[in-house]
C-alpha cells in the first residue's frame, strides 16, 4: 500500500512539474519528512492549474493548501449571529444591498475618483450577495499620509462581495487601488473581521468559499476550490497571461491567434483588440486605433525568448512578457485618454514623441519605467504616474499645465525638466526622495503640497510664482534659502521645519497658518507688503531675532509662541492679533501703537513682568492718545470758527482783512 501511494504522487509529481514548471512542484511537494507532500491532496492537479510557475509564490500556498485540504476542521466559531449583527458587535452599520440605490449609498465616502468600481456596474448586486459596512465614526476617520490596506481608513467602509453561484469572495477597501490589491482587505477572510463570521455569512446566503488564516500571496484568488495568479485586477474582472476571470468563471484565451495585453486580448485572425472588461476601461481606445485593421504580427524577442514582440503594419508597437506590456511605441497618438494604462505597473519603455495631451490616471501603478521623454506635450492631467517608485528623469520642454498629484511617491527621481510650465496642481512630487535643484522659471501658480517631505531638495528657483498653497515645501531636509520675488498669496503651512537661513518675499500680501514653524535657523522675516497673517505664525524659531511687518494689520492666534530670542518687533500698523506670546524674554524694541491697550494687558496678566516693554507700551499708548487729542482739538477749532462766521455773516476773507 505504502508503494502505490509513493509510486501514485510520484506521477502526480511529474505531472504538477509539466503544468507549473520543476522548482513550483518541488515547492509544494516540500520535505517530506519535515512538512509533509502536499501531492496526496486530492484533485491537487487541478486545485493548482491555474497557479503559475513562480516557487517562491508556491512556498506561500503550502500552509493555505494544509489548512484547507489536510488540518481544516469544522469551524470552531459556532454561533447564531447573522452577519449584519456580528458585524454591528465589531463596530460596523452594515446593510444588505438588493437595489442600485443602496449599492451607491457608500459613493459619499469615498475620495473624488477613487470610488470602488463595483459601484460602476448596475448587474452587481444582481449577481453576487452584497455587505456594505460603515465602521461608525467614518466620516470623521481621515486617510493615512502612507496608506495600509488594513490601516484604520482602509477598513472604515467595506464591501463584502459573494458570488450568488459560489467558490468567490472579495472584501473590497475605501483607499480602492490608491493601495496594492485593495479587492483582498482582510485577506478575503471575514473572519479576520470577526470571529464567525465567515460561517454565517455562508450560512445566511447558502452560498459556499474557501477563506484561511493564512493571507494568499499577492495577486492571488480563490476560484471555487483553485488557487488563480493574476496580473491585473481591473473592474472586477482578473487578468493573467492566457486566461481572465470574473467571480466564479474562468475564461481561456485562444494561444494559437490570440495573446494577453495586459486587460486586453489580441486576436491576431481578426486583427480585432477585445476588451472583457468593456470599452471604457483607459488605454482601450488608444491600442484599438493602433491595431484594428491592421496586419498583426508577433515574433519571438531574441533578446528574450519569454518574450512576444507585436508588430502592427511592419511597425514594431509592442513587447509583452507574461501576459503584461513591458515595452509600447506610439508615434502617431496625440492625445492620450483617461486612465491610460493605469494599472500597469511593468512599463519599463515608453515612446510618445507626438502626444500634445495627456489624461488623468497616466499609469497610474507603473514601478519600472526609468525614463520618460514627452517632447511635445502641453498638459498633464491628474494622478500622472502618482504612485511611480522608479522613475529617475523626465522631460517636458513644452508643458504648461500639470494637474494634482503628479509623480506623487515618486522615490528616484532626480531630474525634471520643465522650463515653461505656469501652472502646477496639488501634491506635486510630494514625498520625492532625491531630487536636489527644481528650476520652474514660469511657474505662476501652485497648489498644496508642493515638495512636500522631500528629503534632498537645496535649490529652488521659481521666480515669477504669484500664488502658493498649502505645505509649500514642508519637512525638507536641505533647503537653506528662497526667493520668491514675485509671490502675493502663500496658503497654510508654509516651510514647516524647513532649516532656512534666508527668506525673500518682497511681495507677499497674505499669508495663511503655521508659517515657517520650527525653524531654528532663521535669524530675521522682513515682509515689507504682507497685510494679514493667519494663526501660529512664526512659532518655535528658536534663533530668530527680527521681525519687520510695516504694513501687517491683523495678525491670528498664538503667534510668536516659543520664539524667545526676538529683540526687533515693527509694527507699527496692527490692528488686530489673537493671543500673542508675551513678553519676548530679550526684547529690546517693540512698535505697535495700535495693539498697545491690548498688548499691555497682556504683559501685566503674564507670570513674567516685564516692566521696560509695559512702559514702552504704556509710552506708545499715551503718545498715541495725545496724537488723537490734537487731532480731535484741532478739528473742534476749525468747526467753531466755521460756526461763528455763518453767525455773523462775516466772510473768512474778511476776517484776514480786519486782521
Amino acid at each position: 500500500m505504502k508503494k502505490a501511494t509513493e509510486t501514485n504522487t510520484e506521477k502526480i509529481f511529474n505531472k504538477l512539474k509539466k503544468q507549473n514548471g520543476e522548482k513550483f512542484a518541488q515547492a509544494i511537494r516540500g520535505d517530506r519528512d519535515h512538512d509533509g507532500n502536499l501531492l496526496i491532496i486530492p484533485n491537487i492537479l487541478h486545485i493548482l492549474e491555474f497557479a503559475g510557475h513562480d516557487e517562491n509564490e508556491a512556498r506561500k500556498l503550502r500552509p493555505i493548501l494544509k489548512e484547507i485540504y489536510l488540518t481544516k476542521t469544522e469551524n470552531q466559531y459556532q454561533t447564531d449571529q447573522d452577519p449584519l449583527e456580528l458585524l454591528n458587535a465589531a463596530g460596523y452599520d452594515a446593510f444588505v444591498v438588493t437595489n442600485e440605490e443602496q449599492k451607491n449609498s457608500i459613493k459619499k465616502y469615498y475620495r473624488p475618483g477613487e470610488e470602488i468600481c463595483t459601484l460602476r456596474d448596475p448587474h452587481r448586486h444582481e449577481n453576487y450577495y452584497m455587505i456594505h459596512a460603515i465602521k461608525r465614526g467614518a466620516d470623521k476617520i481621515q486617510p493615512s499620509n502612507h496608506p495600509e490596506r488594513e490601516d484604520e481608513y482602509g477598513t472604515s467602509v467595506i464591501s463584502i462581495q459573494i458570488a450568488k453561484n459560489g467558490g468567490f469572495i472579495s472584501i473590497k477597501n475605501r483607499y480602492n487601488h490608491t493601495i496594492s490589491d485593495p479587492d483582498a482587505t482582510f485577506g478575503n477572510n471575514p473572519d479576520n473581521i470577526i470571529l464567525g463570521l465567515s460561517e454565517s455569512l455562508k450560512r445566511y446566503f447558502q452560498v459556499d468559499f474557501n477563506t484561511s488564516k493564512n493571507l494568499l500571496p499577492y495577486n492571488f484568488r480563490i476560484v471555487n476550490d483553485q488557487f488563480v495568479r493574476y496580473n491585473y485586477e481591473v473592474d472586477n474582472v482578473y487578468f493573467a497571461s492566457n486566461y481572465y476571470f470574473s467571480g466564479s468563471t474562468i475564461t481561456k484565451i485562444d494561444k494559437n491567434h490570440q495573446i494577453m495585453m495586459d486587460c486586453f486580448v489580441l486576436d491576431t485572425k481578426t486583427s480585432e483588440l477585445i476588451s472583457p472588461v468593456g470599452e471604457n476601461v483607459g488605454g482601450y481606445n488608444t491600442l484599438r486605433a493602433v491595431f484594428n485593421n491592421k496586419k498583426i504580427k508577433i515574433e519571438d524577442n531574441p533578446k528574450n525568448k519569454k518574450e512576444k514582440i507585436i508588430f502592427a503594419d511592419g511597425k514594431k508597437v509592442a513587447i509583452i512578457s507574461n501576459g503584461q506590456i513591458v515595452e509600447l511605441n506610439l508615434p502617431n497618438i496625440t492625445t492620450i485618454e483617461n486612465d491610460f494604462l493605469s494599472y500597469n505597473n511593468t512599463i519599463r519603455l515608453l515612446s510618445l514623441p507626438n502626444v500634445i495631451k495627456i489624461g488623468s490616471g497616466f499609469l497610474l501603478q507603473n514601478t519600472n519605467l526609468e525614463e520618460l521623454n514627452l517632447p511635445v506635450v502641453q498638459e498633464v492631467g491628474t494622478n500622472f504616474l502618482s504612485n511611480d517608485a522608479g522613475l529617475c528623469k523626465i522631460n517636458l520642454p513644452n508643458c504648461t499645465k500639470i494637474d494634482d498629484n503628479f509623480l506623487l511617491n515618486n522615490e528616484r527621481l532626480y531630474e525634471l525638466n520643465l522650463p515653461i510650465l505656469k501652472k502646477i496642481g496639488s501634491n506635486f512630487l510630494g514625498y520625492n526622495k532625491r531630487l536636489r535643484t527644481i528650476n520652474l522659471p514660469n511657474v505662476e501658480n501652485i497648489g498644496h503640497n508642493f515638495l512636500s517631505d522631500n528629503m534632498m531638495i537645496s535649490l529652488v528657483n521659481m521666480p515669477k510664482v504669484k500664488e502658493i498653497g498649502d505645505s509649500f515645501l514642508s519637512n525638507t531636509k536641505y533647503l537653506q534659502k528662497i526667493s520668491l520675488p514675485n509671490v502675493e498669496h502663500i496658503g497654510n503651512n508654509f516651510g514647516v521645519n524647513m532649516p532656512l537661513i534666508e527668506l525673500e518675499l518682497p511681495n507677499v500680501i497674505s499669508i495663511g497658518s503655521y508659517f515657517l514653524n520650527n525653524n531654528n535657523t532663521l535669524s530675521s522675516v522682513r515682509l515689507p507688503k504682507a497685510e494679514s497673517i493667519k494663526h501660529n505664525f512664526l512659532t518655535c524659531d528658536e534663533k530668530l531675532t527680527e521681525l519687520y511687518l510695516p504694513n501687517v494689520t491683523e495678525i491670528g492666534d498664538d503667534s510668536l509662541w516659543h520664539s524667545h530670542k526676538l529683540a526687533y518687533i515693527y509694527l507699527p500698523k496692527a490692528k488686530t492679533c489673537g493671543r500673542l506670546s508675551l513678553p519676548q524674554p530679550e526684547l529690546e524694541y517693540f512698535f505697535a501703537p495700535n495693539l498697545s491697550d491690548q498688548l499691555s494687558k497682556e504683559f501685566m496678566d503674564s507670570s513674567k513682568q516685564d516692566f521696560s516693554i509695559v512702559f514702552r507700551l504704556a509710552t506708545q499708548r499715551i503718545n498715541k492718545r495725545i496724537d488723537e487729542m490734537a487731532e480731535q482739538a484741532s478739528r473742534k477749532i476749525d468747526e467753531n470758527i466755521e460756526r461763528v462766521t455763518k453767525q455773523i455773516m462775516i466772510q473768512p476773507q474778511d476776517l484776514e482783512i480786519r486782521k
